[in-house]
This record gives C-alpha cells, sequence and structure tokens, in this order.
C-alpha cells in the first residue's frame, strides 16, 4: 500500500467516516431487464430485515465492454459497519443467495475493489437513474506529486466556468483500502455527470491537463440507483 497525502486525504469528511466498494458481478443465463429489477427489489427487502446499514448501491454497467465485469455493484457503508456486514453476509446469507440468484446474476465477493473518498466541491442535482461515471486510475509521473494534483484541480475548475460547460455534478478521489487489482495506483479521479456530452465536453481538458503529471488508465459506465 502507498503512503498517502494528509492536505488531501482524512479519516472523515462533513458526512462522517465512510468508505465505498465495487463488486464485480457477471450476466448469469437468465438475466434479463425485468429479472435484475426483480432480484434488486428482493436484496432491498433483505438489508431491512437483517438491519444491514448499507447507505446506498448502484448498478454500473461499462460503456465499453470488459472482460472483467458486465457490471459493477456498487456499495457506500459507514467505515465501522462494513466489515461487519460482509462477515455476516458470507457466513449467513451469501450460498443461499447465491443458489438463488446466480442464473441472473453473480457477484464476485472475493475481489471487491474497496476504497476511501475525497469528496471535492459541491455535488450539484443529477438524476440518479441513468448518468456516467468516469473513473481515471492514476500515477504520478517522475517528479510529480499531490501538489501537482491540487494545482491542476484548481485550474480545472476555473476552465470550466471559463468555457460555460456544467462540470461533473460529483467528483471525488479514491484511494484504496486493501490490496486488490486497482490498488496499485497512486489514485482514482472520480466524477459523475448528467449527460454524456457533458462527460466528453470536461474529458478534453482532463486529457490534456492530467497528462501533464500522471499516467491514467480511464473507464465510463453508465448508472442506476439501486438503494
Amino acid at each position: 500500500m502507498k503512503n498517502f497525502d494528509a492536505a488531501i486525504w482524512s479519516n472523515e469528511d462533513e458526512h462522517g467516516d465512510w468508505m465505498v466498494e465495487f463488486v464485480p458481478c457477471k450476466k448469469g443465463p437468465d438475466f434479463s431487464e425485468k429479472k435484475f429489477q426483480d432480484l434488486t427489489e428482493r436484496w432491498n427487502k433483505k438489508i431491512d430485515a437483517e438491519g444491514f446499514d448499507i447507505l446506498m448501491a448502484v448498478s454500473l454497467v461499462p460503456v465499453s465492454s470488459n472482460e472483467d465485469y458486465d457490471m459493477l455493484w456498487q456499495q457506500e457503508f459507514w467505515t465501522k459497519d462494513r466489515d461487519n456486514f460482509w462477515r455476516d453476509w458470507k457466513e449467513n446469507h451469501e450460498i443461499k443467495w447465491n443458489e438463488e440468484n446466480s442464473s441472473i446474476l453473480h457477484c464476485d465477493t472475493d475481489n471487491i475493489l474497496d476504497f476511501k473518498a475525497s469528496l471535492r466541491g459541491k455535488i450539484l442535482p443529477f438524476d440518479e437513474n441513468g448518468y456516467y461515471q468516469e473513473f481515471r486510475h492514476c500515477n504520478y509521473k517522475e517528479g510529480c506529486s499531490s501538489s501537482d494534483l491540487l494545482a491542476f484541480e484548481e485550474g480545472y475548475q476555473k476552465e470550466i466556468k471559463q468555457l460555460g460547460i456544467m462540470g461533473p455534478s460529483l467528483s471525488a478521489l479514491f484511494r484504496p483500502l486493501s490490496e486488490h487489482k486497482k490498488s496499485s495506483y497512486d489514485f482514482v479521479w472520480h466524477q459523475c455527470f448528467n449527460t454524456l456530452e457533458n462527460q466528453k465536453s470536461c474529458s478534453r481538458i482532463l486529457d490534456t491537463g492530467m497528462s501533464n503529471f500522471v499516467t491514467f488508465d480511464s473507464a465510463s459506465h453508465t448508472g442506476w440507483k439501486i438503494r
């Protein structure tokens, strides 16, 4: 695990001490949008019945297909509750849930991508049932550091205003909480957009500006609120 700059990362923000995770999922042979909707409704009822404190959940479908997953199941927790949830789920619920639902959707709970998030700026209203999330998995170039990131972040917001474009509805930086497939990166630049056109406008600024101090891989997803 890498060291992280206290100027960016803290255990708590104005909302408290929370974290976000992404569970890679594969569609089964019986998958359909209707059956998936039914699955999420049953999942929500189970979460409520068991008293699990999951703050929110989103289904993320990649814009470009990949071999790793068909969908990411995003969840947010109070950090103190997360490990207890997974311990209980794996010991008491997961086997039966998979027996009943893997033909629709199977989620790989042994390869979860977990992160601490640092929200950046205000959260603007957006439609949570059909929006766009972008992830940029970044490594600093030689001689560059978080000071370059912070300077770019300030300039990025100014350029958005100068161009008169809406910009992201939500911005955050992620750092990994455990060793996983994405934990080798220095940070993840994460943004949510209300339209694809808005995302593309901002991406042109990001592509040019971020390439001065980081190398990055990017991935875009469409998002729908589950919980």
